[in-house]
């Protein structure tokens, strides 16, 4: 059976406040940031006008509902990848309009679209209009990255990630994984315990641990888990990222401990090509985060572990072990099931390149719109079946996502019944709730 999508004309749909309201606030912050840049690089104002102009040009389409074009020929020459939403926008059967037609290809346009408004001003050609919130995200959160790098290196020297305690090594995946899967929205005292004791089933850690538990709606971490110790060495482990700041500070510190734990001999971290969803990691916001972690009035205190983490991540970066990758297909409006043996745009690259993944980490609510092509299927649709011909390859995916918009598969028959009688129709889009899904490969 075939199911639809979320269009932006749907009062029930989150897509109905998104394009109404966020977009265009995103759109007018971003203005604003880009004024500040401007009075603080002047010789690029007159230029910079232009680009406000084009910006809140764009901002008054979206309110008023205009009519979503193609890419023009000069944008096309600029950037040839974008060939690829006009050929989606030309298999409509009539225009689009940016407030009714489908939410994630409208969604995937606008970020693409704001790229190239930006791309075509003199001067602007590598300017990121989000990276000022992107590194604000992560230097806003200065106790959490100093908790977390404390009992990383309490683990480290304890040499614990070493351990051939493979229930003990369990315990400390599953805390990694939800540190990364929630954030600094975690308790990170649950990984303070692990540090000291491996048994967590008794007293106060039980207790949090079982709280937080409460809000994963369906957990596959063991079975990812299972798959990961079958695999045989060399081992690399993908994490395809979502968001910069805390959150990529995250995955980094878990990419740290597959690698001092000897689970992965190597990780690959998939970034954007581009500025893209406001918050999403370039490779460039990588080096700009182990910058800021070294700059001392960002980061003032506990310079000798600070300092002794920026060193270990640089050694793993100058090694190899940590790879940074980009590939523009996760920027196209394409759902997940390109990535095959003949998609285009990178989905063929991709789909080779995964073929040699002990276990592709896929983060976050875009990405896992796309793994599910942002479908309406009913809650208890199985993971795999959502997943489509993703789901048929020998691809270990592990998707690891807080709700934040519609689709959501893979839960228990009634969790969405007492989930509605308990926080309301809207329960889907509010971050509190979140799944860790993973397809067993062929």
């Amino acid at each position: 059976m075939s199911y639809p999508v979320p269009f932006n004309n749907d009062p029930n749909s989150f897509a109905y406040t998104t394009s109404r309201d966020r977009w265009p606030h995103i759109i007018k912050s971003s203005v604003g940031d880009l004024q500040s840049y401007l009075a603080e690089n002047p010789t690029s104002k007159i230029e910079g006008a232009k680009l406000v102009q084009d910006l809140e040009k764009l901002r008054s389409d979206i309110l008023a509902n205009g009519t979503v074009n193609s890419f023009t020929r000069e944008q096309l020459d600029l950037i040839p990848s974008l060939a690829s939403y006009n050929e989606t926008l030309a298999s409509f059967k009539s225009p689009l309009k940016w407030l009714e037609g489908p939410w994630l290809f409208l969604e995937t346009f606008l970020y693409r679209l704001i790229d190239v408004i930006i791309k075509k001003h003199s001067g602007f050609e590598n300017y990121d209009i989000f990276e000022k919130n992107k590194r604000k995200a992560f230097t806003d959160s200065p106790k959490s990255v100093y908790e977390l790098i404390k009992q990383y290196l309490l683990l480290l020297d304890d040499n614990k990630l070493k351990s051939n305690d493979k229930d003990g090594q369990y315990l400390l995946f599953k805390e990694f994984i939800d540190v990364s899967l929630w954030g600094n929205a975690i308790d990170l005292s649950l990984l303070a315990t692990a540090a000291q004791d491996y048994d967590m089933s008794t007293g106060q850690s039980a207790a949090a641990r079982k709280e937080n538990e409460k809000h994963i709606l369906a957990n596959d971490t063991s079975k990812a888990w299972d798959h990961l110790l079958l695999c045989k060495h060399p081992k690399r482990i993908d994490i395809v990222l979502d968001n910069a700041g805390f959150e990529f500070f995250t995955d980094l510190v878990f990419s740290l401990f597959t690698l001092d734990s000897n689970l992965a001999d190597s990780v690959g971290i998939h970034c954007k090509t581009r500025p893209w969803m406001v918050s999403d990691t370039m490779i460039k916001d990588v080096e700009l985060l182990l910058k800021d972690l070294s700059n001392t009035q960002l980061f003032p205190d506990n310079r000798d572990e600070v300092d002794r983490f920026v060193s270990i991540v640089r050694k793993y970066l100058q090694s190899g072990k940590i790879k940074l990758l980009e590939n523009e297909f996760w920027t196209l409006d394409f759902d997940y099931t390109h990535i095959t043996p003949n998609g285009k745009h990178g989905g063929a690259e991709l789909y080779d390149y995964f073929q040699d993944s002990a276990l592709v980490i896929i983060k976050g609510d875009l990405n896992y719109r796309k793994l599910t092509g942002d479908k309406k299927w009913p809650k208890d649709t199985p993971f795999k079946t959502a997943i489509k011909e993703l789901g048929e390859t020998n691809i270990p995916i592990l998707a690891l996502r807080t709700c934040k918009a519609d689709v959501c598969v893979g839960l228990p028959k009634q969790t969405e019944e007492e989930l509605v009688r308990t926080d309301g129709k809207s329960w889907c889009a509010t971050g509190k709730w979140a799944v860790i899904s993973f397809n067993q490969p062929k």
